[in-house]
């Protein structure tokens, strides 16, 4: 039985709608100059985020997951009017960032428009969590970066938050040589908040790898490496492990 041309040119016709709806909510679509992938793989998907000043987006999805925001400059505040998602119609403004400081944001998916209130861009990276879910209760919170002066900057380690499911650590070193060596015991990723220099642990020479600030590295486990940074500013990192495993994608 065939059938009807007016029927099958009815379904092609809401596929293409379809279609043209969700890539027209897709952020890469939507503003390709502000939204770009850094770094994806099972564990983690790293979007590089650049608001222009005074710049307007159209609205756009965002995923449903576990969400890390790294802010890499002293940025002003942010207005998202939340077409849909978990604060409704009304809209909310993020607070003015500074450089080095992360915030922790729990499972929403959104839907929303997005202006830059500032003078000044704002430029952040969005790490979405693709691993299995543990403590979710416990993943809020923001942490402020650490001094950056070179009369208070030092060589330290400190793990800023830790649950079930990550461990995030910041790394300050100011040697030339290179600080001790982190040993990674789960698969881990790593984000340069200021230029660094990596070698492997254990070997000389020049350094393996060059960062410059907001961009990522992949370390896998039981890796052991170390950073060196600039005697007169040193150099600060985040590390963030993947305690537990990568959970099934929604298509």
């Amino acid at each position: 039985m065939r059938t009807p041309f007016k029927y099958s040119t009815g379904i092609l016709l809401a596929a293409v709608v379809l279609a043209v709806m969700a890539s027209a909510q897709d952020p890469f679509v939507v503003a390709p100059r502000a939204y770009k992938i850094a770094f994806e793989n099972e564990w983690v998907r790293v979007i590089r985020v650049h608001y222009a000043a005074l710049e307007n987006i159209a609205a756009h999805d965002h995923p449903k997951r576990q969400v890390i925001f790294v802010y890499l400059n002293d940025g002003g505040p942010v207005r998202f009017k939340h077409v849909e998602g978990y604060s409704g119609s009304f809209p909310s403004t993020r607070p003015a960032t500074m450089a080095g400081a992360f915030r922790l944001a729990a499972m929403q998916g959104e839907n929303h428009e997005v202006e830059n209130l500032s003078s000044v861009p704002s430029d952040f990276l969005q790490i979405e969590l693709k691993t299995e879910v543990m403590d979710l209760k416990s993943f809020q919170g923001k942490y402020l970066p650490e001094p950056s002066s070179s009369q208070q900057l030092a060589d330290s380690r400190k793990i800023e938050f830790e649950n079930g499911q990550i461990r995030v650590t910041r790394l300050i070193c100011k040697s030339t040589e290179g600080c001790s060596p982190l040993e990674i015991t789960q698969p881990a990723l790593l984000i340069a908040l200021s230029s660094v220099e990596m070698r492997r642990d254990g070997k000389g020479g020049k350094p393996e790898l060059k960062l410059a600030a907001g961009q990522t590295k992949w370390l896998a486990t039981n890796d052991r490496f170390r950073a060196a940074g600039s005697p007169s500013t040193g150099s600060q990192q985040l590390v963030i492990e993947f305690k537990t495993k990568p959970a099934p994608q929604r298509s």
